[in-house]
């Protein structure tokens, strides 16, 4: 049972249960708002065109909300699997702010990964 859920039930008290209640209200006027439903029921935010992550979902499905949590939720795996692989492909260089940053942060014999990638910087 999802932290959402035990709150909604009033299993962690009454002002837990309060905030799941507004938190299900908020995110029913969000998904109308800003929000596409696809013919297939997958659910993406109207400017990134990414789909809604599963939370958001979990309070929408509780809602009774139009749309399908799994094939939401196939979606923005196929959706991030691809971002990964382009992100892995990508030839990125360290622009000297990003090695300003990196010079605040660390020390001079640290060794720096990027934790996708697995490539030293």
């Amino acid at each position: 049972m999802t932290r959402f859920l035990r709150e909604i039930s009033g299993q962690l008290g009454d002002f837990w249960k309060k905030s799941a209640e507004e938190e299900v209200i908020k995110a029913v006027k969000l998904a109308n708002e800003d929000s596409i439903v696809e013919t297939d029921g997958a659910i993406k935010w109207k400017k990134s065109g990414n789909y809604v992550p599963d939370d958001l979902c979990e309070k929408l499905e509780y809602a009774g909300f139009n749309f399908s949590r799994e094939v939401t939720n196939n979606k923005r795996e196929e959706q991030n699997a691809l971002f990964f692989k382009n992100y892995r492909e990508s030839k990125r260089e360290i622009d000297s702010e990003q090695k300003v940053e990196m010079n605040a942060n660390f020390e001079k014999d640290d060794i720096v990964i990027d934790v996708i990638t697995k490539k030293k910087i």
